[in-house]
C-alpha cells in the first residue's frame, strides 16, 4: 500500500460540499508553512484552495502554479464565499483581530497565525463572537502535534520519571508567526509558545518575577521564574536575537529530560529509573518521529477540517491558548528591566524606575 492509498477518504459537508479555504495575510508566510500541506489536501480532495486575498490583485507564482482556479480579490469584502468556508488569517497582528472578527460574521471557520490578538481579553471577545456566530476560532499551534511534544508532555506527567522537580526553557528566534515591523515583542513571539507549553505540561502558574530589556520599546530579551501549583519551579529565557532553535529540560524525581535540535543528538535522557519504572512512558503508540513542521501543520488542518464537519470544537480552539496570553499579559504587568551592562549605574536606576511605574510597555 502506498502513502497515497493509505489516506483516508475526503470528508465533505451534508450534501457533499468539499470544505473551501481561504487565505489572508502574508502569502509569503503561508506558503513557507502551509504550503505543502495545502496542496496536498487540495490535491487529494480533502478541502479545496478556493479564494485569497491580494491587495494587489496578481497571484504570487506559487499560489498562480498550484491554485488556478483561484479566485482573488484586492479585499474581504469582495470575496462571496458560502458558510463553513475555512479562513487561515496571517495578516499583521495589529490588523489580525479586525480580520478575524470580519470572517467570523460572515459564517467562516478562521484558523488564526498565532496569537489572534495579543491579549487575554480581545482574544476572549473574539472567541465569543465565534460562538455567538456557531463558528470556530483556531489558533495555529503545531508544537501540540509535534512528537517532541508528546515525548515531554509524558516525561512531565511523572509516568515514568516521576513528579518533575524543575524545568528550564529556552525560546529564541524562531519565531510563531509572521514577522512585522514593529516586532511583537518577545513576551508574545515566541514566548507564547513556551507559555503554552508549561501550561499543558504542567497546568496552573504564578510568575515569581519576571524582567525585560524593553526600556521604552518593544522586548527583544526576557526572563521569568515560575512557581507552579504542584509545588515546585521553573525558569523561562526568551532571546529573539537568539538564532538557535528552541531548547527545553525537565528535571524529574528519577532522571533529567532534555530536548535541543540544536544538538547532534537533540532528544537526551538521563535515568535514576529502573527498567521497569520506565515502562509507563514507553507504553502504548509511539509518535511519528518522522513527521517534520509540514507534517504537523497538515494533521493540524485535517483534525480542524474533521472537527468543522462534525460540528465539534478543534483541539486548538482559541480558548485553550487564553492561559499562555493571560500569563503573557500578568509578565508584561509585573516586568522590571533586565540589568544591562553597557548601561551606567544612573541609566541603571532611572531605567528600574521606568519599569516599576509601567512605562517601559
Amino acid at each position: 500500500m502506498t502513502a497515497e492509498d493509505a489516506l483516508p477518504p475526503p470528508r465533505v459537508f451534508p450534501g457533499g460540499t468539499i470544505p473551501g479555504l481561504l487565505l489572508l495575510g502574508d502569502l509569503a508566510w503561508i506558503e513557507k508553512t502551509f504550503g505543502p500541506p495545502l496542496v496536498r489536501l487540495h490535491r487529494d480532495g480533502t478541502a479545496r484552495v478556493a479564494a485569497a486575498v491580494i491587495p494587489g490583485g496578481t497571484p504570487t507564482p506559487w499560489l498562480a502554479r498550484e491554485f488556478p482556479r483561484l479566485r482573488l480579490a484586492a479585499h474581504l469584502d469582495a470575496l462571496d464565499e458560502p458558510p463553513d468556508t475555512l479562513a487561515l488569517i496571517a495578516t499583521p497582528l495589529r490588523q489580525r483581530p479586525a480580520k478575524i472578527s470580519q470572517a467570523l460574521r460572515r459564517g467562516w471557520h478562521v484558523l488564526s497565525a498565532c496569537p489572534p490578538a495579543d491579549n487575554a481579553a480581545e482574544t476572549t471577545r473574539l472567541c465569543e463572537l465565534a460562538r455567538r456566530n456557531e463558528v470556530s476560532l483556531s489558533v495555529d499551534l503545531p508544537h501540540r502535534l509535534a512528537p517532541w511534544f508528546r515525548w515531554l508532555r509524558l516525561a512531565a506527567s511523572g509516568r515514568a520519571l516521576g513528579g518533575c522537580v524543575t524545568f528550564r526553557l529556552h525560546e529564541g528566534g524562531d519565531e510563531i508567526s509572521p514577522s512585522e515591523v514593529p516586532p511583537a515583542g518577545a513576551w508574545i513571539d515566541p514566548g507564547l509558545r513556551a507559555f503554552d507549553l508549561i501550561a499543558n505540561w504542567f497546568g496552573d502558574m504564578q510568575p515569581l518575577s519576571a524582567a525585560d530589556d524593553a526600556l521604552g520599546g518593544v522586548e527583544a530579551v526576557a526572563r521569568a521564574e515560575f512557581a507552579m501549583a504542584a509545588g515546585f519551579r521553573g525558569s523561562l529565557r526568551l532571546d529573539r536575537d537568539r538564532s538557535a532553535p528552541p531548547s527545553y529540560l525537565l528535571r524529574c524525581r528519577r532522571g533529567t529530560v532534555c530536548w535541543d535540535t540544536a544538538s547532534a543528538t537533540p532528544a537526551r535522557l538521563r535515568l535514576d529509573a529502573s527498567v521497569d519504572e520506565l515502562t509507563g512512558i514507553l507504553r502504548g503508540r509511539e509518535p511519528d518521529a518522522n513527521r517534520g513542521p509540514a507534517g504537523t501543520r497538515e494533521l493540524q488542518l485535517r483534525q480542524l477540517l474533521g472537527a468543522a464537519i462534525r460540528g465539534n470544537e478543534p483541539a486548538n480552539h482559541a480558548t485553550t491558548l487564553l492561559p499562555a496570553l493571560t500569563m503573557a499579559d500578568h509578565c508584561r504587568r509585573v516586568r522590571s528591566s533586565l540589568p544591562l551592562p553597557w548601561l551606567s549605574a544612573n541609566e541603571s536606576a532611572v531605567a528600574a524606575s521606568l519599569s516599576l511605574h509601567g512605562r517601559a510597555a
